[in-house]
């Protein structure tokens, strides 16, 4: 149960009681949010293309598992990772999870999108996606939405419970990082963060929040205490091992989900060419 709801309920017993006034109206959850509109959506010709397409930049569309362009083996290691991870809760409490990396660069982000859609696109989960990069926000960029308002704004001593949610898809939310913040820490230690993200976690069927790099700032260790695990990617032949253990050392090694090895040479991935004649070929028929 949320805060919020937990002071309803409290108001509501008082006025029960005759020890309080009159419970107040349900507020409405702070994850009420209206479904964005494609930025294509005024022009007949886009309207008939699929809302998650016509909004995301066109420079990174290609390496998004939505794309129709998007290569068989991508999709299939991001169902893959999404397999991983259904599995695991199966084992023990998962819900929300946190995408980071030792350094910059080594492609949390991407990550962090793509196993979202993956998420709630092929497995059709109701899935939140956070950008807890409060100092240098990128997500709203991607998905192309204003940036006025989201977590940092959330995270104010004087918030007023909403957040600044937008929906992408029927099954999927993202809540921007807001406005940059350039000393974030205090929100992300206080008590309202782990609050928005158990609210979250009761609303939502995964939270994937996309941090800062647990190497450079102390954004992610903070972020990670609210989670319930996290996913630590290092990008293939760039990150280099001591900085791996320093980062699994920093979140704590009983935190981590496992590690995403990101940036392969597709030409040294074993399977490769397997995947592309499996989804091209088409069987004879005698």
């Amino acid at each position: 149960m949320g805060w919020i709801d937990e002071a309803l309920r409290r108001s509501n017993v008082d006025a029960a009681q005759g020890t309080g006034a009159a419970a107040p109206a349900p507020a409405a959850s702070p994850w009420l949010v209206e479904e964005r509109k494609p930025a294509e959506a005024q022009a007949p010709v886009e309207r008939e293309r699929p809302a998650r397409h016509g909004g995301f930049d066109a420079r990174a569309i290609e390496r998004l598992v939505v794309s129709k362009t998007a290569g068989p083996l991508l999709v299939e290691q991001f169902r893959g990772l999404a397999a991983t991870l259904l599995r695991i809760r199966g084992e023990r409490p998962l819900k929300s999870v946190l995408v980071t990396s030792p350094a910059p660069g080594d492609g949390k982000s991407h990550v962090a999108v793509n196993l979202a859609l993956t998420l709630s696109d092929s497995y059709k989960r109701r899935v939140l996606l956070v950008d807890a990069d409060l100092r240098r926000p990128t997500l709203h960029q991607l998905f192309r939405i204003p940036n006025a308002k989201g977590l940092g704004e959330a995270l104010q001593e004087k918030a007023d419970g909403r957040v600044g949610a937008v929906q992408v898809s029927g099954t999927l939310t993202l809540l921007p990082a807001g406005h940059p913040e350039p000393n974030p820490l205090g929100g992300l230690s206080s008590g309202r963060m782990k609050h928005l993200v158990a609210d979250a976690a009761s609303e939502f069927d995964w939270v994937i929040i996309d941090s800062p790099p647990v190497g450079v700032l102390a954004d992610a260790h903070l972020v990670s205490e609210t989670v319930d695990g996290a996913i630590l990617v290092v990008r293939a032949g760039v990150t280099s091992f001591p900085d791996v253990e320093a980062a699994a050392g920093t979140l704590g090694r009983e935190r981590i989900l496992g590690i995403v090895l990101n940036a392969v040479d597709t030409a040294e991935i074993r399977g490769e060419g397997y995947y592309s004649r499996y989804y091209t070929s088409v069987p004879s028929r005698s």
